[in-house]
């Protein structure tokens, strides 16, 4: 009996010793390889310790299933072989079992004690002009839900995007870095494109840093996890971007978040529902409204808007005459029903789970756009050029207890700068290189600082071969279009219809100048933060997508 005692504590000595070597080999090995992450992101150099410690215990607890019963087995395995002979002291086994746990449990309580604190929701209607929002001064109800958003908190009114395309937009916005600098473009015709390098911290990663948890939920497309858009992400998914975010919502009551929404709802071609089309223009008949009562049977035959079919963009396009003014004018109107469409079936329902939740009152909701749209104020529409229309996007901040209700500021602005303003109004420090800068003084009701009121927009067309550049610098505008260039004055010519360029020849020089400042700033940051070798094609089915939005023939 004794002699079975004795075999039984030997074998379980074996049993400890190989489970503590195992786990310790795992957390060791995890290490390394955090470790080497840590060196491509930089995470070591500016102190995000948190995020290192996050990709050693994703190792570990990844390969726990595996380990843990390949140790269980070792041990049992070596009791065997050694049946009748003294086990191994069972002190430093269970000193270094309790080491590991140790270790993991001290981190687990400080994400529990770091996951304290407001959250942070930010909403980016992909394609939507500022100009075309009640909150903005337009006369049509398209955003009655907006409207009510920015009456509760702070609205920028002149805020520009420093590209017209969501790609490199979108980058900047959750970067900080001018697109010449992150260098993540747009696909096109199913080209490969770069990839976000690791050495870009952004506002995901800085966030989860801090403790936050971390989901973006979008309409994929040009925002494909991909091309580095998940990068700080827990969770980056793609599609059914409401109904996801709505869930998560509900699961996700306790601990402090970040939430990422993008949609496409309001991006061309503009094919909704015909109730808010009436609502916008009940007289128009022609050739757009036959296409799109065609298009929306045929959806509706697919399963809805899920199942866009492919050719929808080239379809649509295809019926509007555009030099026909009441074609134009009708295309407008089917673009403020798109925008009533999302203010009801998206942004109300998404700001009323934050109310029934009770999260409003601790949640800082920013809401913007990555570019607007063109109408033929120009002769052309979409968005493939650097006029105000294409570049002017909204800018509202509702934060409980921390902004004025109502407030406007009326000082120029971009969106380069809201990753630092967001973090500043959380109290997390920003990464040591951003190019914008927190408008926190302006939303607290505090002047303009002198020469903060330059914006640089720029759009690298390289399947044209073309580069346009612009500034906006006081009342003045400037851009520069491959080898043309313009000039207008805010002042008396908001809608850039008057170039000035051959009677103002001393500014334009200036801002010429400035523009050329800005690009050897970015070019030396290029080297630092640009995109290495990777690059990365559209999947099949993003390809499929792309096709129906206008990206790929």
């Amino acid at each position: 009996m004794q002699t079975g005692e004795a075999h039984g504590r030997a074998a379980w000595r074996h049993v400890a010793q190989a489970l503590a070597l195992g786990l310790a080999g795992v957390l060791l090995g995890s290490a390394v390889i955090a470790s080497r992450q840590s060196a491509a992101e930089g995470y070591w150099a500016v102190g995000y310790y948190r995020l290192l410690a996050d990709a050693l215990w994703q190792r570990f607890d990844g390969a726990l299933p595996v380990a843990i019963p390949v140790a269980l087995a070792a041990g049992a395995l070596v009791a065997a072989l050694r049946r009748g002979r003294k086990g191994p002291r069972l002190g430093p086994a269970l000193a270094l079992l309790a080491l590991v746990g140790g270790l993991r449990g001290a981190s687990a309580l400080d994400a529990w004690l770091a996951s304290r604190g407001p959250n942070l929701v930010i909403i980016s209607i992909d394609t939507l002009r500022a100009d075309r929002l009640g909150a903005y001064g337009y006369a049509l109800p398209t955003s009655p839900t907006l409207d009510r958003l920015a009456a509760e908190g702070v609205l920028v009114e002149d805020v520009y995007s420093q590209s017209p395309k969501t790609t490199p937009s979108h980058m900047t916005l959750l970067t900080s870095l001018y697109p010449c600098v992150h260098g993540v473009e747009l696909w096109w015709h199913d080209e490969p494109a770069h990839v976000l390098s690791p050495a870009v911290h952004t506002l995901a990663e800085v966030l989860k840093n801090a403790g936050y948890a971390t989901v973006a939920f979008t309409g994929g497309g040009q925002v494909d996890r991909s091309r580095g858009f998940d990068q700080g992400f827990d969770r980056y998914s793609h599609g059914q971007e409401l109904e996801k975010t709505l869930r998560w919502l509900d699961a996700h009551r306790r601990g402090k978040f970040f939430l990422f929404f993008h949609t496409y709802l309001v991006h061309d071609p503009y094919v909704h529902p015909l109730r808010w089309v009436h609502l916008f223009d009940a007289h128009y008949r022609g050739a757009v409204l036959d296409t799109v009562e065609r298009l929306l049977t045929e959806e509706d035959g697919r399963g809805g808007p899920e199942a866009y079919s492919q050719d929808r963009h080239r379809r649509f396009w295809a019926s509007v005459q555009q030099d026909d003014p009441a074609d134009i004018e009708f295309v407008a109107r089917l673009y403020d029903a798109g925008i009533r469409r999302m203010d009801e079936t998206v942004l109300a329902p998404l700001l009323g789970r934050l109310d029934a939740l009770g999260l409003a009152r601790d949640t800082l909701v920013v809401f913007t756009s990555d570019h607007g749209e063109a109408f033929a104020e120009h002769g052309h529409f979409g968005h493939d050029d650097l006029h105000a229309e294409t570049l002017r996007v909204p800018l509202v901040l509702r934060f409980p207890g921390q902004l004025v209700a109502g407030r406007r500021v009326a000082g120029r602005a971009r969106l380069l700068d809201v990753m630092p303003t967001v973090l500043d109004l959380l109290g997390v420090p920003a990464p040591p290189v951003v190019q914008g800068r927190s408008l926190v003084p302006w939303l607290m009701g505090h002047p303009d600082p002198a020469g903060a009121d330059e914006a640089v927009s720029e759009y690298d067309h390289r399947w044209a071969g073309r580069v346009y550049e612009s500034v906006r610098r006081g009342r003045l505008s400037y851009i520069v279009e491959d080898a043309h260039e313009h000039l207008f004055d805010l002042s008396d010519d908001p809608g850039e219809a008057n170039d000035l360029l051959d009677t103002r020849p001393t500014d334009a020089a200036a801002l010429r100048a400035a523009l050329a400042s800005w690009l050897e700033e970015c070019r030396g940051l290029a080297g630092r933060f640009g995109p290495g070798d990777a690059i990365v094609r559209p999947s099949a089915e993003r390809a499929r997508q792309l096709r129906a939005l206008g990206y790929v023939e």
